[in-house]
């Protein structure tokens, strides 16, 4: 059994907890001690604790230079703390910063994943150019580097900011059609279920969502628009929804909002579709598990969705930040019977056994980690 430690820096203690669960699992089955450096409440920390994953609470990170310093001198302390001999990190702040200390540090290889790269290459205010600047050196050093889909991997490549011989694309996160299984319909009001789950951010396509759940409740008086997800003060201001916001949009009936829930399977048991106009993933978490739930999605012709949901196959596809092609699709979706949308839901599910299985995120995983150590 091996002794190696393994640190795996996260932006919050909820990825741990949700879908690097498994990973964190199969880690640790196969004898790697696991030291998580991540910030989160203290009920969220105490839950990975008792799953058996070391937490270190490292904070996170602002634009502020001196939020920016701490953040890294606390991931430089765990990391001499714990001797990690591989460091994994998500999401784009882990991602820079991690990078920056174990280069810094020379003896710490480090596993990048490319979770998704939102409006990096939109959006030219200070923070995304220095975020490109960034990417551009940090990479350079990283041992190995994991994309979730083919365009964000072909990006990088072109602009060089990754090297291909270390470059590889995975499905996304996977997911455990084990876990997100079919279920049956469990205390269900009546009448049609939209919902949309996610953080609620304006990116994740929030604000179109709620305008067009307004166009179809003026026509059907029976549709349920309901929203799962906590407001998510992690983002850019622009890009973060207020509570005003939130609350104007429940007084008007727009929607119905259900919070923040932790285990969403019932939820999306008791939903007709689910809805997600992102304006880009990197592989849509809510998408696999919806689908794997055989549940048919409405989504974005975009990266990081398209790949997932199959027009008029196993839901549909509408165009990025467009109320009105959304609120078509929700119509078409309306109109269709009962086993027509559980047809499309089967076809969803087979899709995500035959190429989202959590397992082929592991094994690749599990290979990276011991060619390193195998290396060293």
């Amino acid at each position: 059994m091996s002794q190696h430690t393994i640190a795996i820096i996260e932006n919050n203690i909820i990825a741990t907890n949700t879908i690097r669960e498994g990973l964190c699992r199969a880690l640790k089955e196969k004898g790697f001690n696991i030291f998580v450096l991540t910030s989160g409440t203290n009920t969220d920390i105490e839950l990975a604790k008792q799953k058996g994953f070391n937490v270190i609470n490292i904070g996170s990170s602002t634009q502020n230079p001196l939020d920016i310093l701490r953040y890294m001198l606390n991931i430089k302390k765990a990391l001499k703390k714990i001797e990690a001999d591989v460091c994994l990190t998500f999401t784009i702040r882990p991602a820079i910063w991690g990078n920056v200390v174990t280069r810094w540090l020379k003896k710490t290889p480090t596993i990048t994943n490319i979770t998704g790269i939102g409006p990096l290459f939109e959006r030219n205010n200070i923070a995304y150019r220095a975020a490109r600047t960034l990417y551009k050196f940090v990479l350079q050093k990283t041992a190995k580097l994991f994309f979730q889909n083919q365009d964000d991997m072909q990006i990088f490549l072109e602009k060089k900011f990754a090297k291909p011989q270390i470059a590889e694309c995975i499905p996304g996160s996977g997911v455990d059609y084990t876990y997100y299984t079919p279920l049956p319909a469990k205390n269900k009001t009546e009448g049609f279920q939209f919902l949309f789950i996610s953080r609620l951010v304006k990116d994740k396509g929030i604000v179109e969502y709620v305008k067009a759940s307004a166009q179809i409740k003026e026509k059907y008086n029976h549709v349920q628009c309901n929203v799962i997800g906590p407001i998510w003060h992690q983002n850019l201001k622009d890009n973060t929804v207020t509570q005003n916001e939130l609350n104007e949009w429940v007084n008007n009936g727009f929607i119905n909002y259900l919070g923040e829930i932790k285990d969403v399977r019932q939820n999306i048991a008791n939903a007709d579709c689910i809805v997600l106009p992102s304006y880009r993933e990197g592989t849509s978490n809510v998408l696999l598990e919806a689908s794997s739930m055989a549940k048919p999605s409405i989504t974005c012709n975009t990266t990081g969705c398209k790949e997932i949901v199959e027009d008029n196959v196993t839901g549909f596809l509408c165009n990025v930040r467009d109320v009105d092609s959304l609120a078509a699709k929700m119509n078409d979706m309306l109109k269709l019977s009962a086993d027509q949308r559980n047809e499309k839901g089967q076809r969803a599910r087979a899709k995500i056994i035959e190429e989202y299985d959590k397992q082929i995120v592991i094994n690749a995983y599990l290979n990276a980690v011991n060619k390193i150590i195998n290396n060293k």
